[in-house]
């Protein structure tokens, strides 16, 4: 590695005091966050009224006992991760494993791609056994508190641990292989080839979408003639979106309910999966006996498709690829330049000079950047949860206030997951406004629209 000698001198020590305390910040702020939504979820242990028509008591009581030992599985998850990265960081244990992948290929083997391809294999091997505080935690603890075992016998763990071992490296090995690979050719901005070959390949992505991986899912269909498309064309007309660009996937074994828009021009298009139509769009004798019942009335549908127009008229999808472009960029910057930051090498514990470049991007990525990492993803939450409530907007400018709340009520009957969120929780781990924020956003649009 070169272009070392263009940081100010830092001394090693503070650098390293100093992203110790990032690490305790970051996973102390989840631990809390956690608790407030453990909190709120002992609090409300009686169903929402405006879910108790669709939500029996005792669905929801299991949702909610769910809840609890997700987030108490979650804290202590933290906890644990947060106890051996400290003791990773402080006793050096980076310097340590790459010594010891050297001291594997033998004293001869000096290539550093080879030596990194080893190291990634003992850190995989190590991941798999840190996890296991928790899987103990979970299995022999929470599971007989929250009376939520598992069938599954230990000695499956055991062999899926194993066997995610050898997995692991079909993948890692090459990935490794490619980094040390652009990084020694490219050399000093090699950061910035990264940002361009992703912006690239996203925008690639856009075009072959509907090519290679819709298909995985399902098949896409135009939206076929009869009742729904003469109501889904209704609200279309009414904002001059083009039918042609209305699909429903047949979905092979998905039960998720969805509907999306993206696109743009001549690529835009709004996509249906067959399961948000009743019944999938099919007869009673055709389906499982579990999905019959589920999914929307024609109305509502055309109701969440006058929600996914409210993403198209307000441009969400250039906006959302404009800001996580502007975000990679600047994540690429930042790593680049603590990248080539010797002192940060020191202060995991390299001697002066050593600086592997698989662990400059381990150690830049898990701890340098958290602090960017965590603001940025706050605040793009925020954007995207901001991006919902104006497309509710639009649908209920469009009209469709009433079958927009009923439709969400039902898909949420149609999976009951437990709706009651602790606000600051969600904020920081929420793409979407809870079905609870939603339901009372809807409800004060049609306050305030009485008023006027």
């Amino acid at each position: 590695m070169v272009f070392y000698d263009t940081w100010p001198k830092i001394d090693p020590q503070h650098l390293l005091w100093l992203l110790l305390a990032v690490l305790v910040v970051d996973h102390i702020w989840e631990m809390i966050l956690a608790k407030r939504q453990q909190l709120t979820c002992l609090g409300a242990s009686v169903v929402p009224e405006e879910l108790r028509a669709v939500i029996p008591p005792e669905v929801y009581h299991r949702a909610r006992v769910y809840e609890l030992h997700k987030m108490e599985l979650f804290m202590w998850k933290h906890g644990v991760d947060l106890v051996l990265s400290l003791i990773e960081l402080f006793f050096g244990f980076y310097p340590f494993l790459w010594d010891l992948a050297t001291d594997t290929l033998g004293r001869p083997a000096k290539d550093e791609m080879w030596i990194s391809v080893i190291f990634v294999l003992y850190l995989t091997i190590y991941i798999t056994v840190r996890c296991l505080p928790v899987l103990l935690y979970d299995k022999c603890i929470l599971e007989l508190r929250y009376g939520t075992q598992s069938r599954m016998p230990c000695y499956m763990y055991v062999c899926m641990g194993l066997l995610s071992i050898v997995l692991a490296q079909l993948v890692l090995a090459p990935v490794t292989m490619g980094i040390v690979f652009v990084v020694r050719t490219i050399g000093y901005f090699f950061f910035l080839y990264f940002w361009v070959i992703w912006a690239i390949c996203t925008l690639l992505l856009v075009f072959l979408l509907p090519y290679l991986c819709i298909p995985c899912i399902g098949r896409q269909v135009p939206l076929p003639d009869g009742p729904l498309y003469q109501d889904v064309k209704r609200v279309c007309d009414s904002t001059g979106f083009p039918m042609t660009r209305v699909f429903i996937i047949r979905t092979r074994s998905t039960q998720y309910s969805n509907a999306y828009f993206y696109g743009s021009c001549c690529l835009k298009r709004i996509v249906i999966f067959d399961t948000l139509l009743y019944n999938k769009g099919l007869q009673a004798s055709e389906l499982q006996p579990h999905e019959v019942g589920r999914g929307l009335t024609n109305i509502q549908v055309a109701a969440v498709v006058a929600h996914e127009l409210g993403h198209w008229k307000n441009g969400h999808f250039y906006k959302a690829t404009a800001i996580m472009k502007v975000h990679f960029l600047i994540t690429m910057i930042l790593f680049g330049l603590l990248f080539h930051c010797p002192q940060l090498y020191e202060a995991v514990g390299f001697e002066a000079g050593v600086c592997p470049i698989i662990v400059g991007f381990i150690i830049v990525l898990r701890f340098a950047i958290t602090p960017y990492l965590t603001l940025a993803n706050f605040l793009i939450l925020w954007n995207l949860r901001r991006f919902e409530y104006a497309a509710d907007r639009f649908a209920h400018f469009l009209g469709y206030s009433m079958p927009l709340r009923s439709a969400l009520i039902k898909i949420y009957a149609d999976h009951m997951s437990f709706p009651v969120y602790d606000k600051c929780y969600a904020r920081w781990h929420h793409t979407h406004p809870t079905i609870l924020q939603r339901l009372a956003y809807q409800q004060r649009l049609d306050n305030d629209a009485a008023y006027k």
